[in-house]
This record gives C-alpha cells, structure tokens and sequence, in this order.
C-alpha cells in the first residue's frame, strides 16, 4: 500500500555521489524528489558532478539535513560515514547503504544511531554501467517497517527495480557463491594465463565467448579495492577458496572432468527463488 506522504517534497543527500555508483542513482532519482543533493569531501568534484547531472550539491558536513541519506562509498569506510552522518540525522528521516558485504557493518550501524532514524541496507547487484534499474535486483537486508523505508523501496521499484529481502547471513552466503567464487575463479585464470603463456599475438585469437571474460576481468581490475575487501572480509570466503582449490587439483586428471556440474549450475542459478 501506498504511503501518503507526497515523495516530490522530500530531499535526497547522495554521500559518495561523484562516484560511478552515486552519479547512476541520481541520475535515476533526482525525478522521483525535489531536491537531489550530491555530497563529497571534494567540494570541487561535488559542484562539477550535480552540474553535470542538474542537480544540487552539498558539503560532507551538512549531508544530514536531507530526509534521505544514501551513503554510496568503499566498504571499509562505509560503517564509519555512516555512523558520522547517522548522528546528526533529524528524526524520522532515513539513512541508507550500499555496501556489498553485510557482516559487521549492518550491526555496528544499527548501534550507532538514534531510534529515530530509519536505516536501510541495500546491495545493488549490478553495477554503474547500467544505463537505468529497470529489471535490476537489490538485495534489502532484513528491512524495518518504518514509513521512510517502505516508500524509498517503493520508489526503486517505481524504477523498475526488483527487490529481494534477506538476513546478513544469508546475504554473505550467497554472496560467498556469487561474488568470491567467480571473482577469485577469473583472478586465478588470469594468474595462470600470465604464467602459461607470454605469446604476442594472443588477442587476434580471442574468441567472443573469452571477449565476454575479458570484460568481467576488466571489471575486476577497474574495481579491485572492492574485490580484495570481499575476498578479505566475508566471512565464508576462505571456505568457498578452499572448495575452488581442491574442485581444480581434483580436475587436473582430465578423467575427472564432468559435464553434469555445468548443467547443476545452469539449473541452481536459473532456477526462480521460492521465498
């Protein structure tokens, strides 16, 4: 059901905005609400982004003000900035995360701010690339019930955005799947490709279906500090690496190369979620 709070007259603070991540989501946004804000401790680079983009700016020290505070930053800095923003907040307002790790982060946020504010984990699963979020899923951690977050999630799917509900541990489960297994997969294919072959050349034989990985890696590389921080901190990585290393040795012996675990995989990750 529909809040009746009129959406066009609240404020949206986007901490991080100048990044790849902040600049998509006002640009998607700054429609929804009368006024955007992009913030960053470059004041420089937060004038030149909301002038790119049309929209309002504001120092680091005055993003509280906002009725919506969406914090769009590194994971190792995001508990930190947010706690910072979270205690100045007015009441019943809303601050918001993006982080893609959720163990350690979601609870030291919860303890750090008032009752009255509203406070929302979101993972977006997918990246600044998107031209819009039409079709794109978000992971909400365990959301509250409060006005504000009910209308923010409303406001997303307005977007076209799917919304997915999770706890902290089943959120760094999969993401154990998701993100540290294929990610680590493509960094170990790039380590052993930069071993097995030193070849010129080698890019006139590449093949679509390499040109696709290629691009992945590419990804990888433009974003390693948020990679490297996953692989760090989630906390069933090391597991995931450990299952990755023993399924390769096993496959060394091409005897032990089947073809029925591609056809598991195609039906786990295709298959729709019951929840």
């Amino acid at each position: 059901m529909k809040s009746n709070r009129n959406i066009s007259s609240m404020s949206i603070s986007i901490v991080g905005g100048t990044g790849r991540m902040g600049m998509l989501l006002a640009q998607i946004l700054k429609a929804k609400v009368e006024t955007l804000h992009i913030v960053s401790r470059n004041v420089g680079r937060a004038k030149e982004a909301a002038k790119e983009l049309n929209v309002s700016w504001l120092p680091l020290e005055e993003a509280h003000q906002s009725n919506i505070i969406i914090v769009s930053v590194p994971i190792q800095e995001t508990v930190k900035i947010c706690k910072s923003i979270g205690q100045k907040m007015n009441q019943q307002s809303l601050l918001v995360e993006l982080a893609s790790l959720k163990t350690g982060i979601t609870e030291a946020i919860k303890n750090s701010i008032p009752n009255s504010v509203e406070y929302l984990s979101l993972h977006p699963l997918f990246g600044p690339q998107v031209k819009n979020i039409a079709g794109k899923r978000f992971v909400a951690i365990e959301p509250a019930s409060g006005s504000l977050t009910t209308e923010f999630l409303e406001m997303l799917q307005e977007c076209g955005a799917v919304i997915k509900k999770a706890t902290v541990k089943e959120h760094d489960l999969a993401m154990a799947s998701i993100q540290v297994l294929h990610h680590f997969a493509l960094i170990t294919f790039s380590s052993a490709l930069s071993r097995f072959t030193e070849a010129n050349g080698l890019s006139e034989y590449l093949t679509e279906s390499l040109e696709k990985t290629l691009q992945n890696i590419q990804n990888i590389h433009e974003n390693w500090d948020t990679i490297y921080t996953i692989q760090s901190l989630n906390p069933n990585a090391q597991k995931a690496r450990e299952i990755l290393a023993e399924v390769t040795r096993e496959s060394i012996d091409v005897r032990n190369i089947a073809k029925e675990p591609l056809h598991q995989t195609i039906t786990l990750l295709r298959k729709p979620s019951k929840k």
